[in-house]
C-alpha cells in the first residue's frame, strides 16, 4: 500500500466529478468510493499450515445518477488516468441505459460533525509480518498437539489494515483508517473408548493485537467439541432451553438484525412489519445497534457512504421502538427518515447495502450458572447451523450443538434433537438474562433462559 502514501485522493476524484457532470448533462449527484487494504491471511487444515499469504487489494468505484435515479456504477483496481477514464465512461453508459428509480432522492450531503470513536487502528496489525503472525499459529497448532482427544483441526488468522475514501459531488468528503485481526478454530475431537468424534468452533476479533488469543481460541474450540462427545437420543419435550451466548446469535441477534433491515422492511419481507411501537417481547428483552464503542469490531465513525454512525436502541424493554430500522441513504429517503449510518460494502467493486454494527443484546442481573441450576429438565442450546423465515419468525432445525440440562446440571449432549419455535414467541418467552456476556465479531450476547420451546427427539 506503500505506493500510494503520496497519491492526492482528494485531487483524483475532484477530477473525476467534474468530468462526469461535464460528459453528461444528465447527472443528478456522483460518489468516489476508494479502498485500499493490506492483509495477511494464514489457513490451517488437519492441524498444519496448508497457505499463508500477505498482499493488497486496492481499488477505486463510482456511482453516478441521473434525474431519472437511474444508476450507473463503474470500478477499476488500476490508478492510471486511462483506467480511471474508462471507469467514468462504463459509469455514464450504465447509467445512460439503466432503469429510472423515483424512489431515489439523492446520495449524501456534507456533514460538519463526526462522532469520536477511538482504537479503531493499531499500528501493531499493520506493522504485523508473516513470521510474527505465525506465532499465533503455532500456538493454535500446539493446543491441538497436547491434547489426546485433539485429532485434527482447521483454523485462520487474519490481520486488515484499510484506508477509505469517500467524496461525492454534494460536498461530502472524508476519510479514515483501521485494522481488525481475526482467528478462527474448528477442532475435531474423538472419545478413545467410543470412537465417536465431534467438532467444536471458536473464533475472536479485535482490533488490538495485544488483545488476540490464539491459545484461548484453539482452547475454547477443543472445550466446545469435547462437550458435544457423548450425543444421545432424547424424547419430545416442551421444556426451558438455556441459550449459550451462540445460541442467542442463532435465534435472537443475527434474525433480528436482518428483519429490522430497512430494505427487508419495505419490501414487507420482515416478521416486524406492522409492529413499531408494540411490544413483542419480555421486559428483558432491550438490543441496541451500537457504532461508537471504542475499540470495539463493528464501531466506525462513518459508514460506506460517509454518513457519521450512531448508537440506536431498536428493542426496549421488550418494546419494538418507532426509529428502529437499520438504513442507508436510499432506503432512508424513501421512508423520509435520515440514514442511520449503517451502509456497508463488501468492497470498492459493490454498492451499498444495510448492515448492523456492534449489535448486542444488553446484559442481565444474574450469573449464567444460577440460570442453569434452576433448570430441571431442560436443553442447553449451543448452536443451530439453520435459519429462521425471516418473513413469518417461523424458525425450526436441528440443534447441532446442545446438551441436556438435569436437576441444574449440564449432562450427555444431544443427538438428532430439533426444535421449534416462532421468534416472536420466543421473544415473550425470555424469563432471564445473564451479567456475562460474550463478544463473537460485531455481536455481543449473554446467556438466555427461554421459558418454554417445543424440543422433538429421536427416542
Amino acid at each position: 500500500m506503500e505506493k500510494y502514501t503520496d497519491v492526492d485522493f482528494h485531487r483524483i476524484s475532484e477530477k473525476l466529478l467534474t468530468n462526469l457532470e461535464r460528459m453528461n448533462s444528465h447527472v443528478k449527484c456522483a460518489e468516489i468510493y476508494v479502498d485500499l487494504n493490506q492483509y495477511i491471511n494464514i489457513e490451517i487444515e488437519e492441524n498444519s499450515i496448508k497457505n499463508s499469504e500477505i498482499g493488497t487489494e486496492n481499488g477505486i468505484s463510482v456511482r453516478v445518477f441521473d434525474k431519472r435515479g437511474s444508476l450507473g456504477f463503474s470500478f477499476t483496481n488500476r490508478f492510471q488516468e486511462s483506467s480511471l477514464d474508462l471507469m467514468v465512461k462504463n459509469s455514464l453508459k450504465m447509467m445512460e441505459v439503466g432503469t429510472p428509480d423515483s424512489d431515489f432522492k439523492n446520495i449524501p450531503g456534507e456533514y460538519k460533525n463526526y462522532p469520536k470513536v477511538q482504537a479503531l487502528y493499531n499500528e501493531n496489525i499493520k506493522e504485523l509480518s508473516i513470521e510474527e503472525a505465525s506465532d499465533y499459529i503455532k500456538d493454535l497448532i500446539k493446543v491441538c498437539e497436547d491434547d489426546e482427544m485433539a485429532i485434527s483441526q482447521s483454523a485462520n488468522l487474519k490481520a486488515n489494515y484499510s484506508e477509505t475514501y469517500i467524496f461525492n459531488s454534494n460536498g461530502l468528503e472524508i476519510s479514515g483508517k483501521k485494522t481488525i485481526a481475526s482467528i478462527s478454530s474448528t477442532i475435531i475431537a474423538k472419545d478413545k473408548e467410543t470412537n465417536e468424534t465431534s467438532s467444536g468452533f471458536e473464533t475472536q476479533s479485535v482490533r488490538n493485537l495485544n488483545e488476540l488469543d490464539a491459545i484461548e481460541t484453539a482452547s475454547n474450540a477443543l472445550k466446545d467439541a469435547k462437550q458435544n462427545l457423548n450425543r444421545k437420543k432424547i424424547k419430545n419435550m416442551s421444556a426451558p432451553v438455556i441459550l449459550t451466548p451462540k445460541g442467542v446469535i442463532n435465534l435472537i441477534l443475527r434474525p433480528l438484525s436482518s428483519a429490522i433491515n430497512a430494505e427487508t422492511f419495505q419490501y414487507k419481507r420482515s416478521f416486524l412489519v406492522g409492529k413499531k411501537g408494540s411490544k413483542i417481547g419480555s421486559e428483558l428483552l432491550n438490543i441496541e445497534d451500537n457504532a461508537l464503542i471504542d475499540g470495539a469490531s463493528g464501531s466506525a465513525i462513518f459508514d460506506d457512504e460517509g454518513v457519521p454512525c450512531r448508537n440506536k436502541k431498536i428493542i426496549e424493554k421488550g418494546r419494538f421502538l418507532e426509529e428502529s430500522l437499520l438504513h442507508n441513504s436510499y432506503t432512508a429517503a424513501k421512508a423520509g427518515v435520515e440514514s442511520t449510518g449503517n451502509a456497508v460494502r463488501s468492497s470498492y467493486s459493490s454498492t451499498p447495502s444495510i448492515s448492523s454494527t456492534n449489535f448486542i443484546m444488553k446484559t442481565g442481573d444474574r450469573s449464567k450458572d444460577e440460570i442453569i441450576k434452576e433448570v430441571k429438565n431442560g436443553i442447553l442450546f449451543d448452536y443451530t447451523g439453520d435459519s429462521p423465515n425471516i418473513s413469518t419468525g417461523d424458525f425450526s432445525g436441528l440443534i447441532l450443538h446442545g446438551n441436556l440440562i438435569k436437576k441444574g446440571e449440564i449432562t450427555h449432549s444431544l443427538n438428532e434433537t430439533m426444535f421449534g419455535i416462532n421468534l416472536i414467541d420466543l421473544f415473550n418467552k425470555i424469563s432471564a438474562v445473564s451479567k456475562e456476556y460474550k463478544k463473537y465479531g460485531s455481536y455481543w450476547a449473554p446467556f438466555v433462559k427461554i421459558e418454554k420451546i417445543q424440543i422433538i427427539g429421536s427416542a
